[in-house]
């Protein structure tokens, strides 16, 4: 995956790291059939893309931040 961004992204592809080491890591291993943050941290991993669903299915809440003022629902 890196070799395939820096070969497209040849001065910025430093930038997508922490991008490809996150779809690496979430990503289900051949062998043991587990992704390994899920052998790391013995749960799934919770991405952008999983933050977005809960919220649009109003499954969880986001955090309101501690400066910020809730508005009355």
């Amino acid at each position: 995956m890196i070799s395939k961004v820096a070969e497209q992204h040849p001065r910025t592809w430093h930038r997508y790291i922490g991008l490809i080491l996150f779809a690496l890591r979430e990503s289900v291993n051949e062998i043991t059939g587990v992704a390994p943050y899920t052998l790391v941290y013995g749960r799934l991993p919770v991405g952008p893309i999983s933050v977005l669903k809960n919220r649009w299915i109003n499954e969880h809440d986001l955090p309101t931040p501690k400066n910020k003022v809730r508005p009355n629902s």
